[in-house]
């Protein structure tokens, strides 16, 4: 009478907590997050600066218009422009009023204005160079002054400006007899970070696109940039999960016909799956603000791991107390397996460990606590047919040989392992969008490769004559900074000074177009006082580039050279340089190799946890063939040439703690009855197959990531289900299953 009131206790504390905990979530529902950097990076304050210059720039892509006539790349540019939805994107200035405002101020204080070019050959003292630039854009018809020619005869302040666009941003390029046109674009704000907003316009976008490419059969229409990609990876991940889930529910039903010929218990069996979902879901919200849609991907692990419990409880008469002791040591187990997870610097891992735990904890105590209630009524017929046969049916000879050649193979294995840490093959982009990414730099002449300078300053001040220090060693196509649209009031004094040399010196030789006493009030006119700040100017793109207080971005259009680098950290000791593509594949190898380092601790914690309800002894046996299967995949994928990740050292812990059920509830079984015994090896088999049928799915999804876990976990448990069939005979398992304590 008490047990029972004890478990009706539980039962309420349960659904207290749940419906307490869902209520908190539907009132602060976490984000979605598709950013494939916040996947990978930590929360350094380095890695969150990256975080914050990619958010900055993830709204922004680029269209190529390509052709081989000229007219039709202008015509598709006019008709996409029309098509698109201009109020989503955000413009460098919001109104009118502000871009006139902004080229009030660059007129006013015109003389504290040079480009870096015009700049170095005053200095450098190519000053026939110089005026035969500016007789170029004083006589180009195209040309444009903003300044009357009398106030700027070498037209400087048009040269200014120009340093200011985007390097080729515009130009009509030809190559290999097409040519080619870049429209860039880049989304509000409020639309970039949020996925679903974001993908509802890209679907319009790329509706655009189709549209277009249908109608004119001689352009093409190429889209590059970050949602593009963040677009077709949540698409694709969303399907891939619907896939999974379907799949793994076909699975699971057949199995359920073959073994239980029953319809009745998938009732139970996806409830208690959902609601695990469900709850992981929760409590995943509770700790992080936001979700990845990689962690969605991975939680469909549940499937096939939950559904172990259901089978255990109906190939056991739906008796709680025969299994209670073997459930509660497999939750524990795979439970520890995923927590380790929480020592990773990836919040992704962290946010899957989160998930799954919970999401496993919450099935085990459903199964528990609810089962004996919801399930009375429920009756099974379980197939009746002994297992041992199948379990032990190799000669020991045979099994020398086996063992043998599996020997070999993981020598040789290891001998040829090879590690791989690039993050290029975490994130394997479709072939059209790698095809669009390499044209559009080949088109602008940048790099793949996206690399910075990240600047920190004691003031406003500070930073920009730091910028400028690195700047003007590089060709002002190069980099875009925020010392090109607002230079520091140093470099202001300074270009004053070399705008009235020039002039004294070479204005009367070159503007011969003007009367002498014009010359000469030029030469004598002193610049306005007051200088140009991030402070008096409003220009919505300084925030591009100011990362945080007082520190900014240097973006560098081509890959510097590592002299060029090392010379500036060496003046420079506060500058930093990111290779973007580097710098994580460095992180992700400093992960690997912590995590090599924690395999032997967490093994011991399992062996410590084991031998709390087994002797040592026993404990080491229970282990041993989840052990060997890491090493056994390892040496297998090394065998056949795989490289080896983060990812799939990570997968090593949790091989050891999803296998070690097999071997539990094996050896739990073997002093009970014959039936129970056949009962117990059939559930074993199952919870095997359907886990490794789990797993090899997410073997099959396209994000690297997602798929190496999914591939080594798969392999593993089978190895280790096999290995234990082959390593420990029936007396063995008799003589643990007598020692138990």
């Amino acid at each position: 009478m008490k047990k029972n009131v004890f478990i009706n206790v539980l039962r309420v504390v349960f659904c207290i907590i749940f419906f307490l905990i869902l209520a908190f979530v539907c009132n602060h529902p976490p984000e979605n997050q598709t950013n494939i950097l916040n996947a990978i990076l930590s929360d350094s304050p380095q890695d969150e600066l990256l975080v914050n210059m990619s958010q900055k720039h993830s709204g922004r892509f680029n269209v190529i218009f390509e052709s081989e006539d000229i007219d039709s790349i202008e015509t598709v540019q006019k008709k996409f422009l029309k098509l698109s939805d201009s109020s989503a994107f955000r413009k460098d200035f919001s109104s009118g009023a502000e871009i006139s405002e902004l080229l009030n101020t660059y007129k006013y204080y015109n003389r504290n204005l040079l480009s870096i070019n015009t700049e170095r050959n005053i200095v450098d003292g190519n000053l026939e160079l110089l005026k035969l630039e500016s007789l170029e854009r004083l006589y180009n018809p195209l040309g444009i002054n903003l300044l009357p020619i009398e106030e700027d005869p070498f037209m400087l302040f048009s040269d200014f400006l120009s340093m200011l666009e985007s390097p080729y941003a515009g130009e009509l390029t030809e190559l290999d007899g097409k040519y080619y046109a870049v429209s860039k674009f880049n989304f509000k704000e409020e639309i970039a970070l949020s996925p679903s907003l974001l993908n509802t316009e890209m679907k319009k976008i790329i509706k655009a696109r189709n549209k277009l490419v249908k109608e004119n059969n001689n352009v093409n229409i190429y889209i590059t940039g970050s949602p593009i990609h963040t677009f077709y990876a949540s698409s694709k991940s969303m399907k891939e999960i619907n896939i999974i889930c379907v799949l793994s529910a076909l699975f699971i039903i057949l199995i359920c016909k073959f073994y239980f010929r029953s319809y009745k218990i998938l009732i139970p069996v996806f409830v208690s799956l959902a609601l695990g979902m469900l709850f992981g879901y929760l409590l995943t919200s509770l700790f992080f603000k936001s979700i990845h849609i990689l962690t969605f991907v991975f939680s469909t692990t549940l499937i096939g791991i939950c559904v172990d419990y259901s089978l255990h409880y109906f190939s056991h008469d739906k008796d709680i107390s025969k299994i209670l002791k073997s459930l509660t040591m497999s939750m524990l187990t795979t439970v520890s397996a995923f927590l380790v997870l929480l020592f990773s610097n990836m919040e992704l891992l962290r946010q899957i460990a989160v998930f799954t735990a919970g999401g496993l904890v919450f099935v085990y105590l459903f199964v528990i606590l609810f089962y004996p209630v919801l399930c009375k009524k429920i009756e099974t017929d379980t197939i009746n047919l002994d297992l041992s046969f199948y379990l032990h049916p190799i000669a020991p000879k045979y099994k020398k040989i086996i063992v043998s050649l599996l020997i070999l193979v993981i020598v040789i294995g290891f001998f040829k392992l090879k590690f791989n840490d690039e993050i290029k093959d975490m994130y394997r982009p479709p072939q059209n969008l790698a095809n669009a990414e390499k044209l559009y730099s080949t088109l602008n002449k940048t790099s793949e490769t996206p690399t910075f300078f990240i600047v920190k300053g004691n003031d406003n001040q500070d930073l920009l004559e730091k910028e400028e220090a690195i700047t003007h060693l590089l060709n002002q196509k190069d980099f875009f900074a925020l010392s090109k649209f607002v230079p520091s009031i140093k470099q202001q004094k300074r270009n004053r000074e070399l705008i009235n040399y020039l002039y004294n010196s070479e204005l009367d030789s070159y503007a011969s177009f003007l009367p002498a006493a014009k010359r000469n009030e030029i030469k004598k006119q002193k610049p306005r006082r007051g200088f140009i700040t991030i402070e008096n100017i409003k220009i919505p793109i300084i925030n591009d580039f100011l990362l945080q207080d007082r520190v900014s971005v240097i973006i560098m259009m081509t890959q510097p050279s590592r002299d060029f680098v090392a010379k500036v950290k060496s003046e420079n000791p506060s500058v930093e340089f990111v290779d973007l593509k580097k710098d994580i594949s460095d992180k992700v190898r400093a992960c690997r190799e912590s995590c090599l380092k924690l395999i032997i601790p967490a093994i011991l914690v399992l062996l410590l946890l084991l031998s709390i309800i087994y002797k040592p002894k026993n404990a080491v046996k229970l282990i041993m063939p989840s052990v060997l299967s890491g090493v056994v995949v390892i040496g297998v994928l090394s065998f056949f040439n795989q490289d080896i990740n983060f990812f799939h050292i990570l997968a090593l812990f949790l091989i050891v703690g999803f296998s070690l059920d097999y071997s539990i509830f094996r050896f739990n079984f073997v002093k009970e009855s014959s039936s129970l015994r056949i009962k117990s090896n059939w559930a074993v088999l199952i919870s095997c197959a359907t886990t490794v049928f789990s797993f090899f799915l997410l073997s099959m999804t396209s994000f690297k990531l997602i798929s190496s876990l999914g591939l080594i976990l798969s392999l593993g448990l089978i190895s280790s289900y096999i290995l234990s069939i082959l390593l420990i005979s029936p007396q063995e398992e008799s003589e643990i299953a007598s020692d138990n304590i």
